[in-house]
């Protein structure tokens, strides 16, 4: 991924947006728009402790989405919010969704 090119398409506003367009009608009114930002900054930070924003991460990036649900929702756990953990991967797949929609990955 090259970070300069491909984080100054990200734009938070159009991914919570484009998740909550994916998501469950059910789930829709069941988080907030800071909900979900929550869920775009974990997936983020989980990036980064993986080291997927390194030169060295080469073009080709292989993402466990098992792996990144398992953490938002360890995440989620110690900062006290109030994600099911029945809806994590509807969160994160609509975010790993908007990020693939942008060829971020």
């Amino acid at each position: 991924m090259s970070e300069n090119e491909d984080l100054f398409t990200y734009d938070e506003d159009d991914a919570v947006k484009y998740i909550l367009n994916v998501l469950p009608q059910e789930l829709k009114e069941k988080y907030s728009h800071d909900d979900i930002v929550y869920i775009t900054d974990v997936v983020y930070d989980y990036y980064e402790q993986k080291g997927l924003f390194n030169e060295d991460a080469g073009d080709e990036v292989e993402l466990d989405e098992d792996d990144i649900i398992d953490y938002a929702r360890k995440c989620a756990h110690k900062d006290g919010m109030k994600i099911d953990d029945e809806d994590m991967p509807f969160l994160v797949r609509g975010e790993l969704d908007y990020e693939e929609s942008l060829g971020v990955f």
